[in-house]
């Protein structure tokens, strides 16, 4: 092939990223297409245009939705927490994926079930000095009247159904009531529950890896990097975002990345879930 046509693949491929980025899947796949014109024989040019003629038709069905601030790790954090007062809330529910096939799992007397159903944000209430004077909702273990025993209590329920959902193959709910169980190990006040989490940390890891799904896959950014704060997610999660080429594996990505393993596998787990990466089928 000659070189000016192999770079100008190469230059179709990495536009059609970042159209892909900023959520132009039809711009995005037309790049692609144009690429695989050039070059037929291309695997990472079809591989494109498969994932993008797939994306497109479910955005024209109605069956994807883009990412939100809803989709992240951070979302669940404060309704989930304020649950903790609540031990007969009906405000949380667990996001079942065996709901099309039957009646999803029913709250538990914890009300930590994972994901907030309702997309109001919590609820204020007014300072006992004023019933003028409206703070910020409270958002961490501290702010809250948390009793240690519910703490551990819902530490307790989060392992259970992490390791539940893992049982059924359910990897979605078992890398969120992951993410949360550690969440809360590291808001909880004294004593803490680090001695119940901090050894299910294998257990967790193989949520997160299931979650993940093939390791020889490869992953690209859905979101730009830039608009990664907005979805509760740190400078770690930008550093792996800027390493995915469509090349790239989830198995070379976390080896290389410098980070501990169990933290790689934790923030792309995450990125996932916020819908802020997409997952490419392993090369040929």
């Amino acid at each position: 092939m000659p070189k000016d046509t192999s770079l100008e693949i190469r230059q179709l491929i990495q536009r059609g990223f970042e159209h892909h980025e900023h959520s132009r899947v039809h711009d995005a796949l037309s790049d692609w297409e144009t690429a695989l014109k050039l070059d037929g024989r291309n695997a990472q040019a079809r591989r494109l245009v498969e994932f993008g003629r797939a994306r497109a038709a479910e955005i024209e069905a109605g069956r994807h939705t883009p990412p939100s601030r809803r989709d992240t790790v951070e979302s669940p954090i404060p309704q989930f927490l304020a649950a903790l007062t609540e031990r007969k809330s009906d405000k949380i529910a667990v996001p079942d994926e065996r709901a099309a096939n039957g009646p999803a799992a029913a709250p538990s007397d914890h009300a930590l079930r994972l994901r907030a159903t309702a997309d109001k944000p919590a609820e204020r209430k007014a300072s006992p000095a004023s019933e003028t004077d409206v703070p910020a909702a409270a958002d961490t273990l501290e702010d809250l009247p948390v009793h240690a025993e519910d703490v551990r209590a819902s530490a307790e329920e989060l392992l259970g159904e992490c390791r539940t959902a893992l049982g059924e193959n359910r990897a979605s709910p078992a890398a969120l009531a992951a993410e949360l169980a550690l969440q809360l190990a590291e808001r909880a006040p004294p004593p803490g529950v680090d001695d119940l989490v901090d050894p299910a940390r294998a257990l967790f890891e193989r949520a997160f890896r299931a979650f993940l799904g093939n390791p020889h896959a490869c992953p690209i950014r859905a979101v730009p990097t830039e608009t990664l704060t907005e979805h509760g997610l740190d400078e770690r999660a930008a550093f792996l975002m800027s390493r995915m080429d469509g090349m790239t594996s989830l198995a070379d990505l976390i080896d290389s990345s410098g980070f501990r393993r169990f933290d790689a596998v934790r923030v792309l787990a995450a990125l996932r879930r916020a819908k802020a990466i997409d997952i490419l089928p392993p090369l040929p």
